[in-house]
């Protein structure tokens, strides 16, 4: 089929399995976020944590890294899942055929949102958890507690800055603005999916003001909170399609 058939002929040849695949997968992606906030909230209060000095921060991931580990298990779940949920959302946004310039645009925000991501999530499995246990070390002198607090806030801006800002924040709302600009082109998906997801983007966008030195007016919470609701919206769209397909 080529792309210069009718609006409605892509959505009239979807495939039941490939909706009902696409609809458990966002509401998985849209869910699945409690289970890594539950573990990681209950453990070292994520994401105030976030925002806490080496000082405090350091010895409360080495008190409690069977916890750490776990959420931030799952965090990096959910994470490298917005890729596979970010390429069925274009592929059932776009008319049969191949994919124009608009979906691969969206498709390599989705990417680079899930490694930046998975970049900022390693930073507290990897080199966070080894200066725990540095500055946990017995004999350690005030200048070397130092070094390594400093040590430790240096990882934490840098992966912060990749991880939330450019992996939550700018590439995310790279790929919603985009996907949502193919829904609203190609209408094989109802146009408040498209609209809304032009709103969702703008407010997922607003934390990354922070890498320019601007407060944002939103937290990553908030936004974060704006897209996963998108997703289960979308999530319940494509399963009501695919339980009005013939099998």
């Amino acid at each position: 089929m080529v792309l210069t058939n009718t609006h409605n002929s892509g959505h009239a040849t979807t495939s039941r399995g490939l909706l009902l695949a696409a609809g458990v997968v966002l509401l998985l992606q849209g869910f699945s976020l409690f289970a890594p906030m539950a573990v990681l909230g209950t453990a070292i209060q994520w994401p105030d944590s976030l925002d806490y000095p080496p000082a405090k921060m350091l010895p409360l991931l080495r008190a409690q890294l069977d916890g750490v580990r776990l959420g931030y298990g799952l965090y990096l779940g959910y994470s490298l899942l917005f890729l596979v949920t970010g390429v069925l959302t274009v592929r059932l946004a776009a008319r049969s055929g191949p994919l124009g310039a608009l979906a691969f645009i969206a498709i390599g925000a989705v990417a680079a949102s899930a490694l930046a991501r998975a970049i900022g999530i390693l930073r507290w499995l990897t080199g966070s958890m080894v200066l725990a246990e540095a500055h946990a070390a017995p004999g350690l002198s005030a200048e070397g507690r130092a070094a390594i607090e400093a040590m430790q806030a240096a990882i934490n801006a840098w992966g912060g800055a990749i991880g939330e800002s450019l992996g939550v924040a700018a590439f995310a709302a790279i790929w919603a603005l985009a996907t949502s600009l193919l829904i609203l082109r190609d209408r094989q998906l109802p146009a408040w999916a498209g609209l809304s997801g032009l709103a969702v983007g703008g407010v997922v966008a607003l934390p990354a003001l922070e890498l320019f030195g601007i407060a944002p007016p939103v937290s990553i919470v908030v936004s974060t909170t704006a897209i996963q609701l998108w997703f289960m919206a979308l999530g319940f769209l494509f399963l009501w399609r695919a339980l009005r397909r013939p099998a």
